[in-house]
């Protein structure tokens, strides 16, 4: 079944013309791992809420939102932790539960949900599943010990954050450790594959869109870090175009 899959993915891969010889494959695998950390970080925010909305409806529509949600962010975790092949599989079949969940209930709430949610949530983990295997993100920790470290580090803070009540800007913290575990994981070589502006706002991009989820980044917070990015990309095109080399040419 795994070969099978494989066959089928490096098929769809050649097909959209994203293999590793050519500049969208590579640029679609300099910002996989962004991508996955993204997604998990997300989850697990999403997965919050769906968690307290089971306090106010009987009915079985959010806890099973929320035990998606948890697919979801085990298949990212699982994919920066070495297994990416599986944990971008995972990942997919998280929210493709979750879509066909979303559908048994219909409402303005859900198609909202949805359209400004689960779609995009959708196309950013098919960056995880059709990245190029030969291009695919190294694991930055390669010991059972430290990704499990770094795990437990995540869970303990974000679950502190959920019970501490935090004021307005500080919220974002909720957010924003469950990025830094993950990027934690990614390590130093997912930004040394960032040699391109394009690279750089595909890679950060995500991280704004999906912060504004409720109990997310504030406002100031998005400002700052769209600011920052933009700085970002703009260095690293000028530097691009110093060197005057296509950094994602192959070689």
């Amino acid at each position: 079944m795994r070969e099978g899959v494989d066959v089928v993915g490096h098929a769809l891969r050649m097909r959209l013309g994203l293999g590793s010889a050519g500049r969208s494959g590579r640029l679609l695998a300099a910002s996989a791992p962004f991508a996955a950390v993204a997604i998990g970080a997300t989850a697990l925010g999403w997965a919050r809420l769906m968690g307290h909305a089971v306090l106010t409806d009987d009915s079985l529509v959010f806890p099973l939102l929320a035990a998606t949600q948890l697919v979801t962010m085990l298949g990212a975790f699982l994919a920066l932790a070495g297994r990416w092949g599986v944990g971008s599989w995972i990942a997919l079949a998280g929210i493709v539960a979750e879509i066909a969940v979303g559908m048994v209930r219909t409402g303005a709430g859900l198609i909202w949900f949805g359209a400004f949610f689960s779609a995009p949530l959708l196309a950013l983990t098919l960056v995880t599943v059709l990245c190029p295997p030969d291009l695919r993100p190294a694991p930055r920790i390669r010991t059972r010990t430290g990704v499990v470290a770094v795990m437990a580090w995540t869970v303990v803070v974000a679950g502190a954050l959920v019970v501490v009540p935090l004021p307005g800007p500080l919220s974002g913290l909720r957010f924003a450790v469950p990025v830094a575990g993950g990027l934690l994981l990614a390590g130093r070589q997912a930004f040394v594959r960032l040699r391109s502006a394009p690279a750089v706002l595909l890679a950060g991009l995500p991280f704004l869109y999906f912060g504004v989820v409720p109990g997310g980044l504030a406002v100031s917070w998005l400002a700052g870090l769209l600011g920052l990015l933009l700085v970002a990309a703009v260095v690293v095109s000028v530097r691009r175009r110093r060197g005057g080399r296509d950094p994602l040419a192959g070689g």
